[in-house]
């Protein structure tokens, strides 16, 4: 069942605190995230934004516990896929895994469509009154992806790095930008958006909670670096809560911000407007700080998909030397000790989903129908994850009835509520996207039981590799912070 792998390997201890820092935050992507995600809490809380992003950040803190709690045990380039294999089984954990795969892929997939489709002819439109080419956006998607694959091929410590500065600019820039919309309003602030009445009531609210706490989830994104971290069940739980505290401030920050500068009463024309955010800062800061902003946001997109191909990456690896992918995945590149093969397919076949979803669906519906499938599977494959924390914890015989159950049944029931509202009411194309995504989950179930029945004298040797324990428990590495 295992394969034997090249010796060379993964490049262990060579990712310290901070660049994992990076990897979590880039993988949340504050601009973009601003931009999409954001304006989609919105449309549903409208003026209540900022409090449906407050209560987004405290359901994203109970959300982080369970990965939080993983990392603090187990270190692994399966990630999620290991920490439930070891919790519940083999085919919990495969089951699982796959769920995670089909999640990160469809996030590369929306985000390079939603760039080259939607973000960047609504910029031309909006701001300099071109219309760009219908088809445009093909060739502009290609190039893209063909230019972010590169950076994560060539190896984990200049990906992470470069995400780390990327991620701190775009930090820099919309807490610029969000204290100048507050200083310039003056007397127009109010904490009247962090009461409900302004949403309409307690279920459009709850509906932008949901999608605020989608913007949460990036923090989970260290912990596929498990076997190339330094001190990783140290330095990746740290990771996951100092970049969960940046983001969380920053996103409730801004939804502050640009809620009082479009003005709480007039937020139902925030999210019709594809570009708010660069709106409000052409009105705000003028166009020299307009510019900065979309050449920064265009890194964010750069950045933020050179993230999940690392996680498909290690992913694909992980699954390959478990006999589960083809042994193809499992090469590891010879000089730039990363798992090459693994990254190029993800990247360029990643081409052929947005392609097809955008020509099928039109680039905006083909973005909304990739995300929807994205945000199911992260929500289902979270709720597994939460259901089997306290299995792991129980058999380590270090259960903790608040940090290993009470918190992960609640996330578990908010995260049922985001499946809920993912899916319902049933419209184009959220409907068609839910229905995909359960076509999908049952040919996930079918593998896993072919795969099972296959293996069945070799199926409990999979998920089971991780980082060793011992080194880092008796040694600390220099510099373990870079």
């Amino acid at each position: 069942m295992i394969r034997k792998v090249n010796k060379i390997g993964l490049m262990k201890g060579s990712v310290g605190f901070w660049p994992l820092v990076g990897q979590t935050v880039a993988f949340t992507a504050p601009l973009a995230s601003v931009v999409t995600s954001l304006t989609g809490a919105a449309f549903y809380a409208k003026g209540a934004l900022p409090l449906a992003i407050l209560i987004a950040v405290i359901s994203g803190l109970i959300w982080v516990n369970t990965p939080y709690q993983y990392s603090s045990k187990i270190a692994s380039a399966g990630g999620f896929y290991t920490f439930t294999r070891k919790a519940i089984g083999p085919k919990y954990g495969l089951f699982d895994g796959l769920i995670y795969l089909m999640f990160e892929y469809a996030i590369l997939a929306n985000t390079t469509l939603f760039f080259s489709g939607v973000l960047i002819p609504a910029i031309f439109s909006d701001f300099f009154g071109i219309t760009v080419s219908k088809y445009l956006w093909i060739p502009i998607l290609i190039i893209f992806v063909l230019i972010f694959t590169i950076l994560p091929y060539i190896g984990i410590k200049p990906s992470v790095k470069y995400a780390l500065v990327g991620a701190l600019l775009e930090i820099a820039i919309l807490s610029i930008l969000s204290v100048a919309i507050i200083v310039i309003s003056g007397p127009k602030n109010t904490g009247a958006v962090f009461l409900p009445a302004l949403s309409g009531g307690i279920t459009p609210l709850f509906e932008g909670v949901v999608l605020g706490t989608f913007l949460m989830t990036g923090a989970s994104g260290a912990v596929y670096i498990g076997e190339e971290a330094k001190v990783p069940r140290k330095n990746i739980k740290k990771a996951m809560a100092v970049s969960f505290v940046i983001t969380g401030g920053i996103f409730l920050l801004t939804a502050y911000a640009l809620t009082i500068g479009w003005g709480p009463t007039k937020m139902g024309s925030f999210a019709s407007n594809l570009v708010p955010g660069l709106i409000l800062s052409n009105k705000f800061l003028g166009l020299p700080f307009l510019i900065t902003v979309i050449v920064l946001l265009f890194n964010s997109v750069f950045v933020s998909m050179v993230s999940p191909l690392n996680v498909l990456g290690r992913m694909s690896y992980s699954f390959s030397r478990d006999g589960v992918m083809p042994p193809w995945f499992v090469k590891i590149h010879p000089k730039y000790r990363t798992p090459s093969n693994a990254i190029a397919f993800m990247g360029i076949t990643s081409i052929i989903a947005s392609v097809a979803a955008g020509l099928i669906l039109g680039p905006y519906y083909g973005f909304l129908f990739l995300i929807t499938i994205a945000s199911i599977a992260l929500f289902a494959g979270h709720i597994m994850s939460d259901f089997a924390l306290p299995f792991l914890f129980k058999k380590l015989g270090e259960l903790k009835m608040s940090f290993h159950l009470v918190l992960p049944i609640i996330s578990l029931v908010v995260l049922a509520f985001g499946v809920y509202y993912s899916v319902y009411p049933p419209s184009f194309p959220y409907f068609q996207a839910s229905i995909t995504t359960l076509v999908l989950l049952v040919l996930i179930g079918l593998f896993v039981t072919y795969f099972s029945i296959k293996n069945s004298t070799k199926i409990d040797d999979i998920g089971l590799i991780e980082a060793p324990l011992p080194k880092e428990s008796t040694k600390k590495p220099e510099n373990e912070n870079m």
